[in-house]
């Protein structure tokens, strides 16, 4: 693959070279994506043989802090914008390392936040109605799984940072070598080799701690290399401080990270809703999630492009440049959502039997409810991918509460409220119709205002006097 480069990023670049440019960032970012989404299915192989038990309680716990540090992967999404205007100044590479060094900071508080409440849920669990045997087996995977988040959490600030840093090559091969050495660990902390036995599910979190560890360690290097060969900054005049980064990636961060939570949310609800109808229609409903959740990489690869680039335009003011970067990325991913929308229309019945097997007891039953679904998700995948990219394009002009309550307001109370109702009276296929109906209105409502911020750039720019203070 070609190393990615920002050299040719000073100039207007054509439309075609743009495209080119996206592409392989994109890339880049996708197989990073597809390498962390890869460990917790390896997770559900290597406890499989401990029993139901076991397989309960990854799922649970794996669900929830995935959610927690999905959360502080949206706050840190706030690095971009504000590297993307520093990497525009004279001092843009020291004042972007600041902005870095910021937010690492801050995920180490937000990492040992998720590991306290890793264990309070870890607690909590028997109130949740769940067996004994998932209680004991969740406590003692929660226990070695916490202080994994830490380093979890610094890894969400570099997935950020090192695409605007021209570093994109070595996030995915150090994500790649994370996921690949989680899979070793596991099969030989859980199960042992030879002589040396196992830890159980134990293992599995001391196998998260040295994979995200050795990753952290890897991106650790690698700054202070770049600190070291880079030259010594001049010294800042007496009478000024030094930038206060973490209110301001705060105040943009904290709605993204509401965003990823409330879309997360989302899912979980029609999921519970789902349940109601009995347990075929929940199996067709998870059969058809999947096939959403692995097509889903893609756009959520595009949507940091996005961010990544123009996030760099904004910072370079270049309106020719943000135009094209929003003109190309929305036309990529729409391409793509008009494709696999072909494919979950005209193959919705072989999808799902690729996910059943041969000889599956309900087998006929479940395909004849998942088809239907699969077939909406034509419409689900479209509207949920789109709005993820035009979320991305919001975030990177720094345009973050409005849409925090506009996705409220068409996840939860349109998407969740017609699920419920819908559900009531088409059954499964009325679930999955409310939820399309909730990303319809979200991508109405965020499409008008990305609309509104192209209309007026000048407002969204950096101003020079701003850009100024920062760099002090």
């Amino acid at each position: 693959m070609q190393r990615f480069s920002w050299k040719a990023q000073a100039g207007h670049m054509p439309w075609f070279d743009e495209a080119r440019t996206a592409l392989s960032l994109s890339a880049h970012l996708l197989l990073g994506q597809v390498a962390l989404m890869l460990m917790p299915l390896m997770d559900l192989f290597t406890v499989a043989p401990l029993g139901s038990s076991a397989l309960a309680a990854v799922g649970l716990l794996n669900s929830f802090t995935a959610l927690l540090l999905l959360f502080c992967f949206g706050v840190m999404q706030a690095i971009a914008p504000l590297t993307g205007a520093a990497l525009a100044r004279t001092d843009g590479r020291q004042g972007a390392r600041q902005i870095l060094s910021q937010g690492l900071l801050l995920a180490s508080v937000m990492g040992l936040a998720a590991a306290m409440a890793t264990q309070l849920f870890a607690f909590a669990v028997p109130w949740l109605g769940q067996a004994p045997a998932v209680v004991q087996a969740l406590r003692s995977y929660a226990d070695t799984l916490a202080p994994a988040l830490l380093p979890a959490a610094w890894l969400t600030a570099w997935r950020v940072a090192y695409p605007l840093l021209g570093q994109a090559r070595l996030l995915a091969l150090t994500l790649i070598a994370c996921s690949l050495l989680h899979g070793l660990a596991n099969r030989l902390l859980v199960h042992g080799l030879g002589e040396l036995d196992g830890l159980g599910l134990a293992g599995l979190g001391w196998s998260y701690l040295l994979s995200y560890g050795l990753a952290a360690l890897c991106f650790a290097w690698q700054d202070g290399r770049t600190a070291r060969a880079a030259p010594a900054p001049p010294p800042p005049p007496p009478d000024t401080a030094a930038p206060a980064w973490i209110p301001r990636l705060l105040a943009i961060g904290l709605p993204i990270g509401a965003v990823m939570a409330i879309e997360y949310t989302l899912f979980t609800g029609a999921t519970l809703l789902m349940g109601r109808h009995g347990g075929q229609a929940l199996a067709a409903h998870a059969i058809a999630l999947q096939w959403v959740t692995l097509a889903f990489i893609v756009p959520l690869a595009m949507s940091n492009t996005v961010l990544t680039r123009l996030s760099l335009a904004l910072g370079r003011t270049d309106a020719d440049e943000v135009r094209r970067v929003v003109g190309v990325s929305c036309g990529i991913a729409l391409a793509f959502h008009v494709a696999i929308a072909l494919v979950y229309v005209l193959m919705p019945t072989p999808l799902a039997g690729w996910l059943l097997p041969a000889g599956h007891q309900d087998r006929e039953a479940l395909l004849d409810i998942a088809t239907p679904l699969l077939q909406l998700a034509a419409l689900l995948q479209a509207f949920n991918g789109m709005a993820v990219v035009f979320a991305a394009v919001l975030r990177a002009c720094r345009d973050t509460r409005a849409p925090l309550l506009q996705v409220f307001a068409g996840y939860w109370i349109a998407g969740l409220g017609s699920a419920w109702l819908l559900g009531e009276v088409l059954g499964p296929v009325g679930i999955w119709l409310g939820m399309c109906l909730g990303f319809g209105l979200t991508i109405v409502l965020l499409l008008r205002r990305v609309r509104q911020r192209l209309l007026n750039l000048s407002d969204i720019f950096p101003q020079p006097e701003v850009a100024h203070a920062q760099s002090r």
